[in-house]
C-alpha cells in the first residue's frame, strides 16, 4: 500500500505490466487491482462478482465434506428441506 500512497506512478507501471497487482497491509494480502484499461469496466466486475460466488461455493463445499453432509442420501437432503420450509412457514 506504502507504494501506491507514495509512488502512484510506480504502482501504475506495475499494473499496466503485468495486468494485476497485489495490495498488502502489514504484509498480508488484502486486494487485488485489475487493470480494467484494456476491457470493459462491467465485464471486469461482473467476471470478479463471479470469482467470488465460485470461491464460497468452495468453501461451502470443503465445510459440508469437513462435516460429512456429502455422504447424505436423497432421502435425507429432502426430509432436511421439509423440515427446514416447515419451521419457515409456522
Amino acid at each position: 500500500m506504502g507504494v501506491l500512497r507514495n509512488q502512484p506512478g510506480r504502482f501504475e507501471e506495475a499494473l499496466a505490466r503485468s495486468g494485476t497487482v497485489v495490495l498488502n497491509k502489514d504484509g498480508q494480502p488484502l486486494a487485488i487491482a485489475v487493470d480494467v484499461r484494456e476491457a470493459s469496466l462491467e465485464d471486469t466486475v461482473r467476471l470478479a462478482t463471479q470469482i467470488r460466488a465460485q470461491l464460497a461455493v468452495s468453501r461451502m463445499r470443503t465445510q459440508a465434506r469437513a462435516r460429512g453432509l456429502d455422504k447424505l442420501e436423497a432421502g435425507e437432503i429432502d426430509a432436511a428441506i421439509r423440515a427446514a420450509r416447515s419451521a419457515r412457514s409456522s
